[in-house]
């Protein structure tokens, strides 16, 4: 099942987001803080619970789109602009990032920010 972890909007919005998720058959989930610790393959029921790491709280608005491929994926980013569903930290699930805490995955979307704002990769190149 597709699933969206979401972080941090405001009432309006998340009230907004989770309409366009019900209409596209994706089940939307807010994630609290408290969360932020475990995995995101436990937040999303693909692992066992497991003692949460502590992090660095943030505030900033943030998705986690998981199980959404293809055409499913591409659409609903397109509904993301047409509903002017501005949320500019926003990461796919991969075999690496399910693993990550929400505080990670939190670092890596603003490293990668970052990184682009300044013209250079945000990844090592091998």
């Amino acid at each position: 099942m597709s699933e969206i972890l979401i972080y941090n909007l405001s009432p309006q919005l998340d009230a907004k987001l989770k309409m366009l998720c019900r209409k596209m058959n994706i089940s939307g989930r807010t994630v609290e803080k408290s969360e932020y610790g475990y995995p995101l393959g436990v937040l999303l029921g693909l692992s066992e619970k497991t003692e949460p790491a502590q992090g660095e709280d943030f505030d900033d608005s943030m998705l986690y789109i998981a199980g959404l491929r293809g055409g499913m994926l591409n659409l609903f980013i397109d509904q993301l602009r047409r509903n002017k569903i501005i949320i500019p930290l926003k990461a796919v699930q991969t075999e690496t990032n399910v693993g990550f805490t929400s505080y990670e995955l939190h670092r890596e979307l603003c490293a990668e920010r970052e990184a682009i704002a300044r013209g250079m990769n945000a990844h090592r190149q091998p």
